[in-house]
C-alpha cells in the first residue's frame, strides 16, 4: 500500500476499518503534508445506499469546524472510489490509551469529558447527533488533546434522513435506551447518554453494563441501573458521580439538558472540590485558632523563660512545661476540629440528601438513600438530624413498596401479606371512586395491624396518610349505592360513545363493579346488570 495513490495523496500504512470505510495514513504530495485518507470499503463501494451515506459523512464535516473534531480536508472520486482526507491525529485512540492504563484519574478523566462535552456542544449546535460516541471513535493528539472523529452513522437534523425509522444503529456498549429501540427522540441526550458510558469507563476501567453477549448488554441498558463509580474509585468525587448517574439516566428527560450543562456540571466538580480541599486545609491549619495558639506557646515560652534562673534542682513541675503545655493545645485543637468535623460531615450528609430528596426523580432519592441516609444514620444513629433523615428513608420505602404493590395486582400476583392485600383492596375502591368504602378499608387497616412491624407497619402508615388525604378532601356526600348507579351510567354513555377506547373504559368499569359488590347483597341488581352490559358483544344492544 506504501506506493498507491489515490487523487493527489500517497497512501501508507493502514490505521483502522469500519462497517462502511478503511482509514490509511497519506501525504498530500503537492505540499508534504501528512494526513489521514478514509475510503469506501471495497465490498460495498456499489452500495447506493452506502454511497450516500459516505457523502452524508462528508458533508457533515464539512460544517464541523471544532478543535475537538477532526478536521476535514477534502475530498471526491477518482474512477470508481470515493475518498476524502481529514486531520491525521498521531496519538491513537482513546480506547487505546484506556487499555493500557485501564482506567483514569478523575481529574483526567473529567477534562477529557469536558472536552468531549465541547465538541458535542459544537455538533448538536450544528444540528448533527453522532450517534456513535465510543473511545475508539475518540483520536488523542500527544498532548492529550481529544478529537472526535468517524460521523459514519452521524445524523443530520437539517437533512433528509437516510436512517429507516425504527432501525437500531450505534454499539451496543454505549448505546442509549431509545438507540436500543430505535424509537423517537434519537437526539443531542443520546450523545449524552453514550458520553456518560465513556465517563463511567473512564473512571472505572469498565463500561456501565458488561454481559456474556450483546442481547444480555442492551438488555440492561434498558431495564438495569449501574454500579456506582466510587466502588470501582473511591477517590471519585460524589459530585462526578452524581453527573455520571444523570447523563445514564433511562429516560432522555431526566438527563442533563445539553452538552454545555454537562460542561457546567463538569464545573462546578472542579470547585466543589476545590472548596472542599480549602475548607479541609483550612481547618486542619487551625486558621481561626493559629494566632492565639502561637500567642499562647509565647506565652508560655516567655514564662518558662523566667524559670530558667531557677537552679536545675528547681526544674518546674511537668504540668508548667513546654512539651505539656504545647501536647494540650494540640490536643485541645483536635478535639475542637474532630468536634467540628463530626457536627459538619452530619450536615453535609443530610444537606445532600435533601437536596436529592427535592427532586421528582426517583433515582435521585435512591442516590440520596445509599450514598447519604443509610451512612447518615449509621454514623450518626442520634445525631441532630438523624429523625428527618429516617423520614426520608420511610418516605422511599413507602413509595417503591407502594408501586411494587401495584405491580403485583395487575399482575395478579398474590400479595405478599395481608396487611397489602388489605391495602391494595382499598386502593382499588378508592380508585373506582367509592370513597366511604376505602375508608372503611383503610381504617380496618390500620385497626388489625397496628402494632405490626416491617412491611405491614409500612402499610399501616400508607394508609394512614390516605385516610389523613381523603378527610382533608372531604368525603364523597353519596352514599355506595348512588356510587354504584352513577358509574353505570358513565359506562353507558362511554359504551354509547362508539369511541375503542371509552368502550374499554366502560368494560373496566363494569369489571369493577362485579369484582367490588359482588357479596353485596344491597347491590346485587347493580352487579347484575354489569355482568349483563358484559356479556353483551361491544357496541351491541
Amino acid at each position: 500500500m506504501s506506493n498507491r495513490k489515490i487523487g493527489p495523496f500517497e497512501l501508507g500504512e493502514k490505521l483502522g476499518a469500519g462497517g462502511m470505510g478503511i482509514v490509511y495514513r497519506a501525504v498530500y504530495t503537492k505540499t508534504g503534508i501528512p494526513c489521514a485518507i478514509k475510503v469506501l470499503a471495497p465490498d460495498v463501494n456499489d452500495s447506493t445506499a452506502v454511497q450516500q451515506r459516505f457523502e452524508r459523512e462528508i458533508a457533515i464535516l464539512k460544517k464541523l469546524q471544532h478543535p475537538h473534531i477532526v478536521r476535514y480536508y477534502g475530498g471526491g472520486k477518482v474512477g470508481n472510489q470515493r475518498f476524502y482526507a481529514m486531520e491525521l491525529v498521531p496519538g491513537g485512540s482513546l480506547e487505546s490509551y484506556l487499555k493500557a492504563k485501564r482506567k483514569l484519574p478523575w481529574e483526567e478523566a473529567l477534562e477529557f469529558a469536558r472536552q468531549i462535552a465541547e465538541a458535542l456542544e459544537h455538533a448538536h449546535n450544528a444540528g448533527v447527533i453522532h450517534r456513535d460516541l465510543k473511545p475508539a471513535n475518540l483520536l488523542m493528539t500527544p498532548d492529550r488533546q481529544l478529537k472526535l472523529t468517524d460521523f459514519g452513522i452521524a445524523r443530520d437534523t437539517t437533512a433528509t434522513a437516510l436512517t429507516a425509522a425504527g432501525k437500531t444503529v450505534g454499539t451496543y456498549a454505549y448505546m442509549a435506551p431509545e438507540q436500543i429501540r430505535g424509537k423517537p427522540p434519537v437526539d443531542r441526550r443520546t450523545d449524552l447518554y453514550a458520553l456518560g458510558c465513556v465517563l463511567f469507563e473512564m473512571l472505572t476501567g469498565e463500561t456501565p453494563f458488561e454481559g456474556d453477549n450483546p442481547g444480555d448488554v442492551l438488555v440492561k441498558h434498558l431495564q438495569e441501573e449501574p454500579l456506582r463509580v466510587t466502588s470501582f474509585a473511591p477517590d471519585c468525587p460524589i459530585w462526578l458521580e452524581d453527573l455520571v448517574f444523570r447523563l445514564l439516566e433511562k429516560d432522555p428527560e431526566n438527563r442533563p439538558y445539553d452538552a454545555l450543562a454537562v460542561q457546567v456540571a463538569l464545573e462546578e466538580v472542579r470547585q466543589k472540590v476545590a472548596q472542599q480541599a480549602s475548607l479541609v486545609g483550612n481547618t486542619l491549619a487551625g486558621n481561626a485558632t493559629k494566632t492565639q495558639g502561637a500567642g499562647a506557646a509565647a506565652d508560655v515560652r516567655a514564662a518558662l523563660g523566667k524559670k530558667k534562673k531557677r537552679k536545675k534542682r528547681e526544674q518546674a513541675p511537668f504540668y508548667e512545661q513546654l512539651w505539656f503545655l504545647v501536647l494540650c493545645l494540640v490536643l485541645l485543637a483536635g478535639t475542637a476540629y474532630g468536634v467540628y468535623w463530626w457536627r459538619n460531615r452530619e450536615a453535609y450528609l443530610f444537606a445532600r440528601a435533601e437536596a436529592l430528596m427535592s427532586t421528582e426523580n426517583e433515582a435521585n432519592w435512591l442516590s440520596a438513600r445509599d450514598y447519604y441516609l443509610k451512612p447518615l444514620l449509621a454514623k450518626y444513629p442520634r445525631g441532630e438530624f438523624a429523625s428527618k433523615a429516617q423520614e426520608y428513608l420511610e418516605r422511599i420505602e413507602i413509595t417503591f413498596l407502594e408501586r411494587q404493590a401495584r405491580s403485583r395486582a395487575m399482575r395478579n400476583i398474590e400479595p405478599k401479606s395481608p396487611a397489602e392485600a388489605v391495602y391494595m383492596e382499598a386502593d382499588r375502591y378508592e380508585r373506582f371512586g367509592d370513597r366511604i368504602t376505602a375508608l372503611h378499608k383503610y381504617e380496618s387497616l390500620i385497626d388489625i395491624f397496628k402494632n405490626e412491624t416491617g412491611d405491614n407497619r409500612l402499610f399501616v402508615q400508607m394508609a394512614r396518610q390516605r385516610v389523613a388525604k381523603m378527610r382533608a378532601e372531604g368525603l364523597d356526600k353519596r352514599d355506595v349505592v348512588q356510587i354504584v348507579e352513577d358509574a353505570l351510567k358513565r359506562a353507558d354513555e362511554l359504551e354509547a360513545s362508539g369511541q375503542a377506547s371509552k368502550r374499554i373504559e366502560a368494560r373496566n368499569l363494569w369489571n369493577s363493579i362485579v369484582e367490588l359488590y359482588a357479596d353485596n347483597q344491597e347491590l346485587a341488581a347493580h352487579v347484575e346488570t354489569a355482568q349483563e352490559r358484559l356479556r353483551r358483544k361491544p357496541g351491541g344492544k
